[in-house]
């Protein structure tokens, strides 16, 4: 069996993916994060990728919000934000095994404005895929992510009525084949419990 080739291909797939990735965060870097620019600004690149015909990670990966109207109602303490990922593939861990790596990120904003809510994520599972004769770590479906904030983030959440959170993933294959990262929005709206 000859993998050394496929993990030669793996490597310079990631690593051109990621090259691209560094230009695209590049040309948005004067931006704020959570700020309406960023918003526009990654919109304008995802049009401009779906124009293009390219796949980017969010044709792969969605989100699921639970827990987070309890949490601000003071029963788990967590928002849980769970990663809907397609069978056969898997995002980059946090942190990301390599450097060059895009690892999943979480940020959030309340009423536009960035919130550092403490995160928890969870320890990736290491992958039979490998670079550098290191094995990459990586998020599968199913994988969970929880936000804790604190008393004081808790009723600043709960006089705004609304957190916007926003989940930065890589999506690669199992064969090694990654796509452009993407970043995936979702908002708990706290005034009816119900996500947006």
């Amino acid at each position: 069996m000859t993998t050394r080739p496929k993990v030669l291909l793996t490597g310079l797939a990631v690593f051109l993916i990621a090259i691209a990735a560094f230009m695209l965060i590049g040309t948005n870097s004067g931006n704020a994060p959570g700020s309406a620019q960023t918003e526009r600004a990654n919109s304008d690149a995802q049009a401009q990728v779906a124009r293009a015909g390219l796949a980017n990670s969010s044709d792969k990966v969605r989100l699921n919000l639970s827990e987070g109207h309890k949490a601000l109602a003071g029963e788990t303490g967590e928002i849980v934000l769970t990663l809907d990922i397609e069978p056969g593939w898997h995002v980059n861990a946090n942190p990301a095994s390599m450097e060059f790596l895009i690892p999943t990120v979480v940020s959030s904003s309340l009423k536009g404005q960035s919130l550092d809510i403490p995160t928890e994520y969870p320890r990736g599972r290491v992958s039979d895929i490998t670079l550098d004769d290191t094995a990459l770590e990586v998020y599968d479906d199913g994988a969970s992510i929880r936000l804790l904030p604190d008393e004081k983030q808790t009723t600043a959440l709960k006089e705004a009525g609304k957190l916007d959170m926003t989940v930065r993933v890589q999506a690669c294959s199992d064969e090694g084949v990654c796509l452009a990262p993407a970043d995936l929005p979702v908002a708990l709206n706290l005034d009816d419990t119900k996500p947006q």
